[in-house]
C-alpha cells in the first residue's frame, strides 16, 4: 500500500543523521577527553575517516564508500572545527584533502594487510596537519620546526589506535552489509 519512497528516503536520513550526531560526539569526545599530558589530543576522527575512505575503496563499490568516507570526512572536520574553535571548514578540508590523497593512493591495494591501514594514516595525517598549519598559523611557518615538533608526534600518536579502529570499523561496516 502506498509508495515505499517516501520510507526508503526518511530511513536514509535518519542514517545520516545518526552519522553526524556520532561523529559530533566523538569530535566532542576527541577534544574534550583524550587530551595527552604533552598537549596533543589522540585523533580519532581524522584516523576513523582514513579507516573508512580505505574501506570504501575496497568495498564492491568503490564510487559509493569514497562518496561516504569523504561525508565522513566532511561532518568530521566541521564537527572538530566547531569543538575546537578553529576557522570553520579547517579540519573539513584537511580531512577531505587527506581522504581524496589516501583513496587515490590505495585504490588498487588489498587493504586486509596490517601495514596498509598504518601507512594510509601516516599519508592522511600529514596532509591533514600540513594543511591545517597552512590555515592555523600565522605569519611564515618555520617548517622544519613545525614538522619535528607538531607533525611528528601527531602522526605517531594517530599510529597507536590505527589497528584497532580500522579493524572494528571493518566488522561495523560488515555487519551493515
Amino acid at each position: 500500500m502506498g509508495d515505499p519512497q517516501p520510507r526508503r528516503l526518511e530511513v536514509a536520513l535518519a542514517h545520516e543523521v545518526g552519522r553526524i550526531i556520532g561523529l559530533f560526539a566523538l569530535a566532542c569526545v576527541q577534544v574534550t577527553l583524550l587530551g595527552l599530558p604533552s598537549g596533543f589530543t589522540l585523533p580519532l576522527v581524522p584516523v576513523l575517516v582514513i579507516c573508512r575512505a580505505l574501506l570504501g575503496v575496497s568495498d564492491a563499490f568503490p564510487d559509493v564508500g569514497l562518496g561516504r568516507a569523504l561525508r565522513w570526512a566532511l561532518y568530521g572536520g566541521l564537527a572538530l572545527d566547531v569543538f575546537g574553535a578553529t576557522p570553520l571548514g579547517a579540519h573539513a578540508l584537511a580531512l577531505l584533502l587527506g581522504v581524496l590523497v589516501v583513496a587515490a593512493l590505495t585504490r588498487q591495494l588489498r587493504v586486509e594487510r596490517p601495514v596498509v591501514p598504518l601507512l594510509a594514516v601516516l599519508v592522511g595525517m600529514l596532509i591533514y596537519e600540513t594543511v591545517l598549519a597552512l590555515f592555523l598559523q600565522p605569519g611564515a611557518i618555520e617548517w622544519r620546526s613545525y614538522l619535528l615538533m607538531v607533525v611528528l608526534p601527531s602522526v605517531v600518536i594517530a599510529l597507536a589506535p590505527t589497528l584497532p579502529l580500522f579493524f572494528m570499523l571493518r566488522r561495523v561496516l560488515r555487519g551493515q552489509g
